[in-house]
């Protein structure tokens, strides 16, 4: 098995990247290359098949940098010119099937298969596609590899014709000159559409009303898709609540209630190809507080109203989901209850780009925007945090004064104050987040901190330049 180290590919990307301007042309179509495949394995073990390979609609992502240098995501796609053996296109990225990984269920030794989908522009000539997947210490490994002629008569080539109408949401030009956002509707029947698009409406709109997103707006297209559902809702499998909706989301996703994915890979793939994208939002039509974010997968976030949940709740979960699925960020909390086990392994940087494991102070990925002279890690009242949020899970109704001593740490440290804060993904201890609040960080209309905003700008560059 041929193994690569991370900067011996990040060296061949940026190479490859300075070629592809000139060359997309020459390799490849307008169109787009969707390939699907099956994913199985337990924690320690990977098998990937072949399911298809698919013609769809025009490329809507970058003709110009067709090579992924962000270096995020468990995964990384290859697509190699066959006869030169050129990096042609790459993308990195995240799936279902890498977070079941991290489960009791799949530690203990029981295997499963996921359906996982690919894309790249249409290439003219055979390529190789190369998949490869991180080990715990973040070094890639190559685990699948297929040639592809696209001249093939196994490519499929059919025109779906869906009954699902394409709503333009915004639109500021080309999609391979802008970002491409679609917004796909779960467990909205045909007499809720106007629910569904006021629901996209109010979404959007709070999308755009926070940095960075708020200033480039004008860099981003919105569609819309309601998937009719037979069935209003979705499943709720702890309630014993069982809905037919079309793409198949579903709260208790790896067995945490308000985790909310869906499993129906080519269902959600051949509905969103009736639009071009670089980035699926799924907002599904149930009261109950729940979403999710997969780095350049999907997100997910709940759109019915209940008197016990505050409305803004779902407005800052729509916000910090996308977070995760289009920017890679990571999660910033650390006191909720997980699926994961060892998400982040002891003494390994992570990959994602607000969070670090401290392992080299003077070389911290943002050491660029932390001011001479803070102290690395940054104090923050952790241990009075700490004390006050195990107060709060037996303080019973009178829970104010204690979310306001809490709000109150939070609040007296700048949010533009970069450090290294200690207390991020999901472990109290060994992980720090740069700065003392973030959406990313707090349940709470909060905006993004610097750092963030910065790794949400480098994804839009890459799609727009």
């Amino acid at each position: 098995m041929r193994r690569l180290s991370i900067l011996s590919i990040f060296c061949l990307l940026i190479a490859a990247s300075s070629l592809m301007g000139q060359d997309y042309a020459a390799f490849f179509t307008d169109s787009t290359m969707r390939v699907d495949y099956y994913h199985t394995g337990t924690d320690t073990s990977e098998i990937y098949s072949l399911d298809q390979v698919c013609l769809e609609g025009p490329w809507p992502g970058s003709k110009t940098r067709c090579i992924d240098v962000l270096g995020l995501g468990k995964y990384l796609a290859q697509v190699h010119d066959f006869e030169t053996g050129q990096l042609l296109f790459s993308t990195s990225y995240n799936t279902v099937f890498g977070e079941w990984q991290t489960t009791a269920e799949a530690i203990a030794g029981i295997p499963r298969t996921m359906h996982e989908t690919v894309r790249f522009p249409f290439p003219k000539k055979p390529v190789k596609l190369v998949i490869s997947s991180r080990d715990r210490r973040n070094a890639f490994s190559e685990r699948f590899t297929t040639v592809i002629d696209p001249h093939s008569r196994f490519i499929h080539r059919e025109v779906k014709h869906l009954p699902f109408k394409v709503t333009q949401v915004l639109f500021n030009g080309d999609p391979a000159q802008k970002v491409d956002v679609l917004i796909l509707g779960d467990g909205y029947t045909q007499k809720e559409s106007k629910l569904f698009l006021d629901d996209v409406e109010r979404y959007q709109k709070r999308l755009f009303s926070v940095s960075p997103f708020r200033e480039r707006r004008q860099d981003f297209n919105v569609r819309a898709i309601q998937a009719v559902s037979p069935e209003s809702g979705i499943d709720d499998p702890r309630a014993g609540v069982w809905k037919n909706n079309l793409l198949g989301t579903t709260y208790n996703s790896l067995d945490l209630q308000r985790y909310v994915l869906t499993l129906e890979n080519r269902a959600v793939r051949d509905i969103a190809a009736l639009a071009p994208y670089d980035a699926i939002c799924i907002i599904f039509n149930a009261p109950g507080y729940g979403g999710g974010g997969i780095y350049n997968w999907y997100s997910t976030c709940y759109a019915g109203k209940s008197k016990e949940i505050p409305e803004w709740w779902s407005l800052y979960v729509f916000v910090h989901e996308f977070g995760h699925s289009f920017a890679g960020l990571g999660d910033e909390y650390y006191s909720s209850d997980v699926a994961y086990n060892e998400f982040y392994p002891l003494g390994i940087e992570p990959v994602d780009p607000n969070l670090t494991a401290l392992l080299d102070p003077e070389n911290i990925k943002w050491k660029h925007m932390i001011q001479p002279g803070t102290p690395l890690p940054t104090p923050w009242g952790k241990a009075l945090y700490d004390s006050l949020s195990q107060s709060l899970r037996t303080a019973g109704a009178d829970r104010k004064p204690i979310l306001a001593r809490m709000d109150s740490i939070r609040t007296a440290i700048p949010v533009s104050r970069v450090g290294a804060y200690e207390g991020a993904g999901y472990a109290s201890n060994g992980l720090y987040r740069p700065a003392i609040d973030c959406i990313m960080f707090s349940k709470n209309i909060v905006p993004f901190c610097p750092v963030c905003e910065q790794a949400i700008n480098r994804v839009i560059d890459t799609l727009v330049k």
